[in-house]
C-alpha cells in the first residue's frame, strides 16, 4: 500500500530539497521519499512512501546516491530464485535473465536479499 501526504507545491528553487531512501522493516523492504520546499513564499512538503521495490523514479535517484550491487541469482552462491522473484516481482523470462546475467540490487535490497538467502543470524 502507498501512503502519501503533499501540501503545496512550488515551482523548483535553489530552496527546494528531495530525499528518497530504502530500508528493511520488520524483514520487509520499505522506501520513503520526501520533498520539501523553505522559501519563504512557497513552502511546501510532500511525502511519500510504500513497501516492496520503490517506483522506477524513486529507485533511480536511490542508485544515483547509493549505486547498485551485482548479485548473483541461483546455484549454490547466489540469491534464491524464489526471494528474487518475490520481492520484484519478475516474469520468468525475466528471472532467467538475472539467473545468466546477475541482479543489480540497491545496497538495501542487497543486504535484504542476502539475509534471505542465510536466513536470520540471532
Amino acid at each position: 500500500m502507498v501512503e502519501q501526504f503533499v501540501t503545496l507545491h512550488c515551482e523548483p528553487c535553489d530552496a527546494c530539497r528531495s530525499e528518497a531512501w530504502q530500508h528493511v522493516v520488520e524483514g520487509r523492504l520499505r522506501w520513503e521519499e520526501q520533498s520539501y520546499c523553505t522559501a519563504p513564499l512557497t513552502a511546501f512538503q510532500s511525502c511519500d512512501g510504500g513497501w516492496g521495490p520503490p517506483p522506477p523514479w524513486v529507485r533511480e535517484r536511490i542508485v544515483a546516491a547509493e549505486g547498485t550491487v551485482r548479485l548473483a541469482v541461483g546455484g549454490p552462491d547466489g540469491v534464491p530464485l524464489k526471494a528474487v522473484r518475490a520481492m520484484y516481482g519478475l516474469t520468468l523470462p525475466q528471472l532467467r535473465e538475472a539467473r545468466a546475467n546477475g541482479l543489480h540490487a540497491t545496497p538495501v535490497e542487497a543486504g535484504l536479499l542476502r539475509w534471505t538467502r542465510s536466513g536470520p543470524r540471532g
